[in-house]
């Protein structure tokens, strides 16, 4: 996958979670106004207002946990990216100065300069894959995996009571739970595969 797809889908799994931190606080703060946002106005009731606050609480969770991921998973690919560099640079080949004192003939040819050997890099950088994918995007994906999978999960539930939601309310949750589970499922996998964390490729935190 090019690069700036898989930036494009890690900017994106970024935005579904800052959007869900802030239905999760509104749900807490109005949590009629999120549950009269799905189900119309049976949202309204005592029964909806807890309810509302159970998927604020949900959807806050998920949100900070794939915020936090997503943020360790940067830090460690520019990590990474600095110790690349620092090696590559420590590894180059300084020239060995001979004696001081060694006279040189103005019609001598000049000695070809000594290098220093250059130690060997390190066989396993900083972003080599391990169980979950490279170093720092197993979390990542994981709570970005899980966000998209309750997302999945809302859309089917809006599509098995369809003809008792409210017209506008069922597709505007039905588009938007679609929306954020198609992002964050392909957000998640290209984290797993570490497409976005790659050296020279640039994260967002």
């Amino acid at each position: 996958m090019p690069a700036a797809m898989s930036e494009w889908l890690r900017r994106g799994a970024t935005a579904v979670a800052v959007s869900r931190v802030g239905v999760g606080v509104v749900a807490f703060a109005a949590p009629a106004l999120v549950s009269r946002s799905w189900v119309g106005g049976a949202g309204g009731g005592p029964s909806g207002r807890v309810l509302g606050r159970a998927l604020g609480g949900r959807d806050l969770a998920l949100g900070l946990g794939a915020l936090a991921a997503l943020r360790l998973q940067s830090l460690r690919a520019a990590s990474g990216r600095a110790m690349v560099w620092d090696a590559a640079l420590s590894a180059a080949p300084d020239p060995v100065a001979g004696p001081a004192s060694v006279p040189v003939r103005p019609d001598a040819a000049p000695e070809p300069a000594v290098h220093a050997e250059a130690p060997p890099l390190d066989p396993a950088p900083p972003w080599s894959a391990g169980p979950f994918g490279p170093a720092g995007a197993g979390p990542a994906a994981v709570w970005v995996g899980l966000a998209a999978l309750a997302d999945g999960l809302d859309l089917l539930t809006t599509a098995r009571a369809w003809h008792e939601l409210p017209p506008l309310q069922r597709r505007l949750v039905a588009l938007s739970s679609g929306g954020a589970a198609a992002v964050g499922a392909a957000a998640a996998a290209v984290l797993l595969t570490g497409s976005a964390s790659q050296p020279g490729t640039d994260t967002m935190p």
